[in-house]
């Protein structure tokens, strides 16, 4: 088992591992440095870091209003820590914010609705839509 703690404040936060971490995922490998570090100065971040080393292991953060609803995204674990439990533990600490309880939680996720269900987050019938300014692979 190993050692970690949850985090919040920004300054906390490891740029360049986050970076590392979203290169692991589908949706934002190519997400560049600088709009990495844009991203956290204007989000609510989670960070899991190694007790022994301080490393970021694992990330996630929340767009939020603070009024009527909040966005989780970048939900991502360093692929050599996953199945031990640490993407739960961060997405309890999301749940537990207190400022986030009231507000409506939205996320997108193409396959891991089961991760989410345990946290309250429900496939709904709204009619979700987007449009990007960015390119996305395909």
């Amino acid at each position: 088992m190993i050692n970690y703690e949850i985090k919040t404040d920004l300054k906390s936060m490891q740029p360049e591992e986050i970076s590392k971490l979203l290169k692991q995922t589908a949706w934002a490998a190519d997400r560049s440095k600088q709009a990495i570090e844009k991203s956290l100065e204007h989000s609510m971040c989670y960070g899991v870091f190694l007790k022994d080393s301080g490393l970021q292991i694992a990330f996630a953060r929340v767009i939020t209003d603070y009024a009527t609803n909040y966005y989780l995204c970048d939900v991502v674990v360093d692929q050599k820590y996953r199945g031990m439990g640490i993407g739960k533990a961060m997405l309890s600490a999301v749940s537990e914010t207190e400022i986030l309880k009231p507000l409506l939680g939205l996320l997108i996720t193409e396959d891991a609705q089961t991760f989410y269900e345990p946290y309250g987050f429900r496939i709904d019938n709204i009619c979700f839509m987007s449009k990007s300014g960015i390119q996305r692979k395909q």
